[in-house]
């Protein structure tokens, strides 16, 4: 397969309502989602909008994952489970996609200039211990996605890794069956492989790590204004999740309101 089979705005969703149909669609709702969550805290706390207890004052919508919903594995759930969720695949590898073309305006990545490469390598996948562009945040898939997209955009390449291949197509042969419950994913990052296991909370964190990435780029005012006619359908949704999930944390003790599904339909 090659970089041009991928196409993340088609309407691959059909029992999706529109707006929400495509894999961009969805990256667009989280990289919104977190943008107006970013825009709360600074109102709250301008100088620090993360500290301890700003999450406690904010509004109920940005205190519950309702989205996260959309992209979560339940725990156990086996790589046939993720292979079968198209949802999950698409719109990770789509929200990593679209983050390498961003950072890519910048690095201009040269072909075949290797110090280059590895600079940019070491910033894609490295974590607190030194600059990187994740920093702390959990975001395993999505730095292989980009690895592998660095790869081939400095070796000239445009065939598909195996395990971009497998982010498109599901096709469990693709997988790596190295455990039992799970399977894993092997990423060629040039010169060596680097396998990631397929756990329950990969995909929620990377495609919120994934957003929040993108957000510090281009920044909150302009990613607010770019989707701003998302914003009343996105808080309309947001807020009929957080009123399930405050209804449920109040009935329910906490161990089975961990576990509790807080989605509240498209309507």
């Amino acid at each position: 397969m090659r970089v041009t089979d991928a196409d993340f705005h088609s309407p691959v969703f059909k029992d999706h309502p529109a707006g929400w149909r495509s894999p961009a669609d969805l990256v667009d709702a989280f990289t919104l989602a977190w943008a107006l969550e970013l825009q709360a805290r600074v109102r709250l706390s301008p100088h620090a909008p993360f500290d301890e207890g700003i999450r406690d004052r904010l509004p109920a919508k940005y205190r519950f994952d309702t989205l996260g919903r959309l992209v979560e594995m339940w725990p156990g759930a086996s790589g046939a489970d993720f292979s079968a969720s198209a949802v999950v695949r698409l719109t990770t590898m789509c929200g990593a996609w679209q983050l390498f073309d961003l950072m890519n305006q910048n690095w201009r990545i040269r072909a075949w200039d290797y110090l280059q490469f590895a600079e940019i390598l070491a910033y894609v996948t490295g974590g607190r211990e030194r600059p990187s562009l994740y920093h702390d945040l959990s975001a395993n898939l999505s730095k292989c996605l980009l690895a592998v997209r660095v790869r081939r955009a400095y070796a000239e390449q445009d065939h598909l890794d195996r395990s971009e291949e497998w982010f498109l197509t599901g096709d469990s042969d693709l997988l790596d069956k190295d455990t039992v419950w799970a399977g894993s994913l092997a990423f060629d990052f040039g010169g060596h492989m680097v396998s990631v296991p397929l756990v329950a909370h990969e995909v929620v964190d990377t495609v919120w790590a994934t957003a929040r990435v993108t957000v510090d780029e281009i920044g909150y005012e302009r990613v607010i204004d770019m989707h701003h006619s998302r914003i009343e359908q996105l808080s309309d949704l947001l807020v009929r999740g957080s009123e399930k999930a405050l209804k449920a944390q109040q009935e329910l003790p906490a161990n089975q309101f961990r576990f509790f599904n807080i989605w509240p339909g498209w309507s």
